[in-house]
Parts: structure tokens; C-alpha cells; sequence
């Protein structure tokens, strides 16, 4: 039996906590394909694959999808609004992955092209006065399968 896909998102994970330039602004136990840090007091970053298409079983495009997230300013700290830190981060986790050379993840190999973003939300889910700012970019992942 051919070994399944690699987790793609773990992918874009790994790949974002080897680089520098991110881990200077997110750290990188902040950059994560689980669940919100609990207490949120700074910024950081979730992983996700909302959709993965291909025709072949053994060459899949994954959307993985990258949203930074920041607090508001008063527990952020700092002069930079935490609108455009999370716009920032986001630009530059999609420049990375869009001009990335082919990478390798357990056995597979994998590039990505920028499809959009960043793109601003404010979730206040957690109250008006608890805003969340997130920036959001999509990749898409030319992923091929393990060989055997």
C-alpha cells in the first residue's frame, strides 16, 4: 500500500519554525495546528487545511491556510497596532512560502504558490472588549506522495 499524503499543515508548520524571520516575531511554540494558546498575550500563528484537491492520488494540492493572530494593543504592549503586526507576519509568511525551493516532508516533497491574502479580520467572539485581530494568507501546496 502507497503511504497516505503528509499531513500538509505540519508541513507549512515546520517549514514557518525554521525560519528566522518569522521566529523573531512569533514564537515558535506560538505557531501551532491546534487550538488558540490560553492566555493569549502576544502574537501567534495557526495552521489549516481548509480544502485539498488533484486528480492524482499520489500528486495532491492542499490549501493550507495561515492565520496570524494578535490581542489587542493594551496586552500586546508596544507601539505597533496589533491590525498591522498581524497583516506583517502574514505578508511575510506568504512571501517565504510562495518563493520557497522544494521541501521535503517525511518522505514527500512539497512547493507552494501564494494564492491570497493577507486579509484582515477582528473577531470578538470573546466580547467586544477582547478583540482578536487576525490576518489571514492561503497556500497552495503542490504536495507529492511518499514513494515507496
Amino acid at each position: 500500500m502507497t503511504p497516505p499524503i503528509p499531513f500538509a499543515p505540519g508541513a507549512v508548520r515546520a517549514f514557518l519554525t525554521a525560519q528566522p524571520s518569522i521566529t523573531d516575531l512569533v514564537p515558535v511554540e506560538a505557531i501551532t495546528t491546534r487550538n488558540l494558546p490560553d492566555p493569549i498575550t502576544g502574537p501567534f500563528v495557526t495552521v489549516r487545511a481548509p480544502g485539498n484537491v488533484g486528480v492524482d492520488p499520489f500528486l495532491r494540492r492542499p490549501l493550507v491556510q495561515v492565520d496570524v493572530w494578535a490581542p489587542k494593543i493594551e496586552i500586546l504592549g508596544g507601539s505597533t497596532d496589533p491590525e498591522e503586526l498581524t497583516w506583517d507576519i502574514a505578508a511575510l509568511a506568504g512571501q517565504l512560502l510562495g518563493r520557497t525551493k522544494p521541501q521535503e516532508f517525511r518522505g514527500s516533497a512539497w512547493t507552494a504558490t501564494w494564492i491570497d491574502g493577507p486579509i484582515n479580520f477582528v473577531d470578538t467572539t470573546r466580547g467586544a472588549d477582547m478583540p482578536l485581530f487576525r490576518a489571514t494568507v492561503r497556500v497552495e501546496l503542490k504536495l507529492r506522495a511518499p514513494r515507496a
